[in-house]
């Protein structure tokens, strides 16, 4: 990434890799019966490291030696310690990939290949209103065949929306950065490409806005976080050219929370346009409120545990969270390897296949992408389908210990889909400790921010946000770290024998935070709309209102589908079929 430190040199390199050498070779035992003598730097940093201090350390990890294994532990840990400090002192980009890379497929399956074709609906769009919301509250679909029948110009529809993020931007804290100047030089040059016969396709000078958690050369790319708040790439990132060359308009740069954790930022807390006194959830927190308030005409986000379902959910958008490795990361905030993802959030769920496709792609700078088409067909008939569901999913939404019941608008969404013809399977979840995974995220973002920890700049972060997590997961022994790496795994072939009997899994969006968890860890793709309307007071972490007793605000409440692995066409497909039947994507909130 172009604001990234840069590539050690040649002899900085030698040296570093010369010292860890030694401490590498320090821990091994020698040719004699007894223990090695540790190295002098070992003995060093084994100072103060007594067997007394090995029994505390015990008990981070719940293990138990005996006084003898302690007194040999006292002799050769400090060349440890040694080498851990030595690895340290390796200069390394913050965007450098660890040599251990995740891929969702599992040995020995096939997946099957799919060509790109994207039949979509035919829905007749309805003429240009005369009335600027109506316009920007339109799908892309709708305002991009204005477009291309010239009933509207992309410079008007990209000043509609500058004028709205004028106006509403400041009180929802959703955009980071506007880039009203390059947004209208971007729109003029796509009307001029189409008075001019070229016709890039449906996102052809449409403005859409982005989690700022992606380079863009000379813009600010603050990832939310003071630390690096003046940094400006000097390159874009890769589907940033992707959407440029299908034609997109950049807006701006949207909120995300501070290293995509959470849903506070530097400037303040994004917020929710149903109901402003709420959060816009997290970590794509701009994009969910930008996308809900009609400040663009669709956002990018990207998913780690949940950061593009939740804040689908919380502003009641579509929120799309693509396979694993589908779509390019390169030139994106470094988080997790393992677990990033990037993905649309749209106001209709149709609104998401022409940007899904326009992002699909392999990556040859990362190590985890994967070529795979993308074939979606709208005309698929739903009693062919059969989907897996639970009757627990739709008794209570939330987190352990914060639950409310499920809302009337999820269980009609899955009446629906009953009356749809979809073949209804209940299926039930494999018994694991899925918060036990949870460690494993903190890991991969400790150790791409370790400087942060170690020189305390995560003082700079909001404390409900990484730095604790950071300092607690470096108490986290490898030896766990590979063990929940090989629950992931077992995790992995159960889900994978669930959906050799469904295509899908039906859920409101937290009728099951362990299905909701477990699909981030086995890569699987998923997709939460709106389900319908319902009322609450506000909400500041959870479904649980703070106040019981409080006065209500109207909310969104949404389901979700979650797919095989690269059959987002399937569960797109499922959810227009849902969305069109429901019927409640047209409300908006309640902004002036």
């Amino acid at each position: 990434m172009g604001a990234t430190p840069t590539t050690p040199s040649r002899r900085d390199f030698l040296a570093s890799s010369a010292a860890l050498a030694a401490g590498t070779l320090a821990c091994q035992p020698d040719a004699g019966d007894g223990p090695a003598a540790p190295a002098e730097a070992g003995t060093n940093a084994s100072a103060d490291i007594t067997a007394a201090t090995l029994a505390e350390a015990e008990k981070l990890h719940g293990v138990n030696y005996t006084a003898e294994e302690r007194d040999q532990l006292v002799q050769t840990i400090g060349s440890q310690v040694a080498g851990v400090r030595q690895l340290r002192d390796v200069p390394r980009e913050l965007s450098l990939q660890p040599a251990i890379t995740f891929d969702p497929r599992l040995p020995g399956v096939s997946y099957p290949a799919q060509v790109d074709r994207l039949a979509m609906s035919d829905t007749g769009p309805a003429p240009l209103p005369d009335d600027e919301a109506d316009i920007a509250y339109a799908g892309v679909r709708e305002q991009a065949h204005w477009i291309r029948t010239g009933q509207i110009t992309s410079r008007r529809l990209t000043e509609i929306y500058l004028s709205r993020i004028e106006r509403l931007a400041p009180g929802l804290y959703c955009y980071i950065t506007v880039t009203a100047d390059h947004a209208l030089s971007q729109a003029d040059e796509s009307d001029r490409e189409l008075a001019a016969g070229t016709y890039r396709g449906e996102l052809h000078g449409i403005p859409y806005g982005i989690k700022d958690c992606f380079d863009t050369a000379g813009i600010p790319t603050t990832w939310g976080a003071i630390p690096f708040q003046d940094q400006v790439p000097d390159r874009d990132a890769r589907i940033v050219t992707m959407l440029r060359d299908a034609g997109a308009v950049l807006l701006g740069k949207l909120a995300t929370a501070s290293l995509a954790n959470g849903y506070r930022w530097y400037g303040g807390k994004v917020r929710n346009p149903w109901n402003t006194d709420e959060h816009a959830g997290g970590s794509s927190a701009g994009p969910g409120s930008a996308t809900a308030a009609a400040l663009c005409s669709f956002s990018i986000g990207t998913d780690s545990l949940g950061s593009i379902l939740n804040p689908a959910d919380q502003c009641g958008v579509v929120g799309l969270r693509a396979t694993f490795g589908r779509v390019p990361t390169e030139g994106a905030m470094p988080l997790t390897p393992s677990l990033d993802r990037i993905g649309p959030l749209t106001r209709r769920v149709e609104d998401a296949v022409p940007v899904l496709a326009a992002i699909n792609g392999p990556d040859p700078t990362s190590a985890s992408s994967i070529p795979m088409g993308f074939h979606y067909d709208a005309g698929f008939d739903p009693a062919t389908v059969r989907v897996g569901y639970s009757r627990d999913w739709f008794r209570e939404i939330g987190f352990t210990g914060a639950t409310v019941p499920a809302a009337d608008a999820h269980l009609a969404a899955l009446d629906v889909l009953r009356e749809l013809g979809v073949d209804l399977v209940e299926v039930e979840l494999p018994p694991f400790p899925y918060p036990a995974l949870i460690p494993n995220l903190y890991a991969e973002a400790a150790a791409i921010y370790e400087a942060l920890t170690l020189d305390g700049r995560d003082d700079q972060l909001p404390p409900e946000g990484w730095p604790n997590a950071w300092r607690q997961v470096r108490m986290l022994s490898a030896v766990d770290y590979l063990q929940a790496e090989r629950l992931r795994r077992h995790l992995m072939h159960e889900f994978h024998r669930i959906y050799s009997g469904v295509d899908a899994l039906f859920a409101p969006t937290y009728g099951s935070f362990e299905l909701l968890m477990a699909m981030n860890y086995t890569g699987h793709p998923g997709i939460t709309l709106r389900a319908g309307l319902d009322r609450s007071p506000t909400r500041s972490a959870g479904p649980v209102p703070d106040d019981p007793r409080g006065e209500p605000h109207t909310i969104t409440r949404n389901v979700a589908f979650h797919g095989r692995l690269f059959e987002e066409g399937k569960i797109l497909a499922l959810a227009r079929a849902l969305e069109e039947r429901l019927g409640v994507h047209h409300h908006r909130p309640p902004l002036g």
